[in-house]
């Protein structure tokens, strides 16, 4: 008989575009996956939005992070982390203008200090909230939530994007390993 693990599921944004990255290693309330474009690559040129603070890209007056991956070979992009739609606050406490969401510019290349622009990319996610307890109440006959900007959302897929905490790690053809992103965001 052949014993299946089951692990958390990781930000349901990401699912297709990330595989989980060591999985044995997780503690209970994380989840880690490396990118992965749709065509099966796993180099990507790196664009943001943000600050740097403290040697990590932070919120800025105007709006919070946007991270994008770009496919070295395709050119395809991938949403990898958007302050304004992902995690905790984003879903439950922070409502965001249109003009925030939508124009946030310009986004930024990233080169680390060797100069290379081309990275693998991590994702870890941290869940230490209990949505079960703290709001299963609010779900409606539908399995659906309302978020704070007044839009539905299934439950489930509500519990996986709202993340109370998110790192972002890149490693270049060099094997440097930069974590770019740091951020509480509950």
């Amino acid at each position: 008989m052949t014993e299946t693990q089951q692990y958390r599921l990781g930000p349901a944004y990401l699912e297709g575009w990330a595989v989980p990255e060591n999985p044995d290693a997780w503690i209970e309330q994380e989840w880690t996956g490396k990118l992965r474009s749709q065509a099966g690559h796993t180099k990507f040129h790196f664009f943001y939005y943000g600050e740097w603070m403290d040697e990590l890209i932070a919120v800025t007056e105007f709006a919070p992070q946007l991270m994008i991956a770009e496919d070295t070979v395709t050119g395809e992009q991938i949403v990898i982390f958007d302050g304004t739609r992902h995690g905790y606050d984003a879903l439950l406490c922070e409502v965001y203008t249109e003009e925030q969401q939508n124009n946030r510019t310009p986004l930024l290349p990233y080169l680390d200090e060797d100069g290379e622009d081309t990275f693998e990319v991590s994702v870890t996610a941290y869940y230490n909230v209990d949505w079960d307890d703290e709001f299963s109440d609010d779900v409606d006959e539908d399995g659906q939530l309302e978020l704070i900007n007044g839009k539905l959302c299934d439950f489930e897929e509500a519990k996986r994007n709202g993340f109370d905490a998110i790192s972002i790690t890149i490693t270049s053809a060099k094997g440097l390993k930069t974590e770019i992103i740091q951020e509480e965001l509950a």
